[in-house]
């Protein structure tokens, strides 16, 4: 039985919806899995049955008024927060004594199986930077982009849970999305909501995005939309209130409310894009602005940050116009990928 060490970022939620996938496969293929996480995500993963080591420092970037702001700072806590878990990462190896070590975005797990000669897997969907807009900023992340490169081509097998061309070291598997486990009437029930049109507002894992959430509560009543009720997830601040607007807080099985939305509004991370095109459930993405990553993510998709500001004309057209629900299998390939290494 190999043993398996799985760091999973604690930024955000969507790496930890994607391990729960992966690492249910991986115990279906014999593995014995430690999984190693920190902050809200390790929180989630518990919440759903899994024991987590939670030893990860990773900060969350600082978002104003919709825009990612500081990034040179952001890079410097990083860093340092890296070297802070990396001391306690050496401990969790000492004590497991991996066979193979598995890393969605967390880095500390991949730096000290370099050093021991563990073999390693790099789970990322985010293979470019960009995030730099100041000098200072530009300088470091120039640093931070060479390190990064040279991480992706050292690590045995880096998997890309997108559609691609498989290179290299390079495994482009397809998008990681958890299954519906509720019909849309249960879900319906479990959380006391109305009948009628149901928009979900899914705030990011790192609980950004309450200004966009407010600008959707705010379109939906100019839309003057008949019987449309806005339910938000994620928020980590004070709840949202008002009339028409159900706030559910962090929602361990949020895939289930994407399914059964009418529509889904988020910022742009990838799992809540994924599980929408899993579901066929409508979605419109505002990312914040300069973060690279949702930047490209929204692109893909026809929208941009500039979009925020006519959010009644995009929700209006959007609602209802469902698509073709599509069935994904990336944890599979994903996992086929990993126990090939042992």
């Amino acid at each position: 039985m190999p043993r398996v060490l799985y760091g999973v970022s604690p930024i955000g939620l969507g790496h930890a919806t994607r391990a729960l996938v992966i690492l249910q496969e991986l115990k279906l293929r014999g593995a014995d899995v430690c999984v190693f996480s920190g902050g809200k995500a390790a929180d989630f993963l518990r919440q759903n049955g899994v024991t987590v080591e939670a030893i990860v420092d990773d900060p969350v970037p600082t978002v104003i008024k919709g825009e990612m702001r500081r990034v040179a700072l952001w890079y410097i806590r990083s860093w340092l927060a890296n070297r802070r878990t990396i001391t306690r990462t050496e401990r969790l190896f000492d004590d497991i004594k991996p066979d193979l070590v598995v890393c969605d975005e967390e880095f500390s797990g991949l730096v000290v199986a370099g050093r021991r000669g563990i073999k390693r897997v790099f789970i990322t969907d985010e293979l470019l930077l960009g995030f730099a807009r100041t000098w200072l900023a530009r300088k470091i992340e120039q640093r931070v982009e060479r390190w990064y490169r040279r991480l992706q081509d050292s690590v045995d097998m880096l998997i890309v849970p997108e559609f691609g061309t498989d290179s290299g070291n390079r495994r482009f598997v397809g998008p990681i999305v958890r299954a519906q486990t509720q019909n849309c009437p249960e879900v319906r029930s479990k959380h006391k909501l109305p009948g009628g049109t149901m928009v979900l507002f899914s705030m990011s894992g790192s609980g950004i995005g309450r200004d966009l959430a407010l600008g959707v509560a705010d379109s939906l009543k100019d839309a003057k939309l008949k019987g449309a009720f806005l339910v938000v997830t994620g928020n980590r601040g004070h709840s949202l209130s008002g009339e028409g607007i159900f706030d559910l807080g962090l929602v361990p099985d949020n895939q289930n409310l994407v399914a059964c939305s009418d529509l889904v509004v988020s910022t742009a991370g990838k799992s809540t894009i994924d599980e929408a095109a899993a579901a066929g459930t409508p979605i419109v993405v505002i990312p914040i602005k300069h973060h690279a990553e949702q930047e490209r993510n929204a692109k893909a998709l026809g929208y941009s940050s500039d979009d925020a500001g006519r959010l009644n004309d995009i929700i209006s057209q959007k609602m209802g116009q469902r698509n073709t629900p599509r069935r994904f299998t990336g944890e599979i390939a994903a996992s086929d990928a990993i126990m090939s290494l042992t």
